[in-house]
């Protein structure tokens, strides 16, 4: 068990870690656009991105303590995709890289939800709301 507790540390830190380039990304992208509309929604996704990292890498250090944080990621990363879900059964030109991104967010979802409940021994039901031992 401590190895898989382990195992599940490591994870959270390398999404989180890997959270910042992509962030960043999204932010220089924005910031080389010439559209108000643009800049803002690709300003604000990169931050919240850069910020989601950084709470992943501050939860991995505690986890039985944090693992809210982590459901919630895992939450969030559920309910985007199910937005490109969405967006490509009904709308023209999103791109197949996306889709095949969501699904490799639908797994970490997963795997943060389920590894939370587990690693910490908290139920669901409890975390979801914040309440660790």
């Amino acid at each position: 068990m401590k190895n898989s507790n382990n195992m599940f540390k490591k994870l959270v830190l390398i999404t989180g870690i890997f959270n910042f380039p992509i962030g960043l990304g999204m932010f220089y992208q924005a910031l080389s656009n010439t559209t108000a509309d643009t800049f803002i929604t690709g300003a604000v996704t990169g931050s919240f991105i850069l910020f989601a990292g950084a709470a992943l890498v501050w939860a991995s250090n505690d986890i039985q303590n944090r693992a809210s944080i982590i459901v919630w990621n895992g939450l969030v990363r559920l309910i985007g995709f199910s937005l490109v879900q969405y967006a490509s059964a009904n709308f023209e030109g999103v791109a197949t890289e996306m889709v095949a991104i969501s699904f490799m967010d639908l797994v970490l979802a997963i795997v943060f939800i389920i590894g939370s409940v587990k690693v910490t021994g908290i139920p669901f039901s409890k975390l979801i709301v914040g309440k660790t031992n």
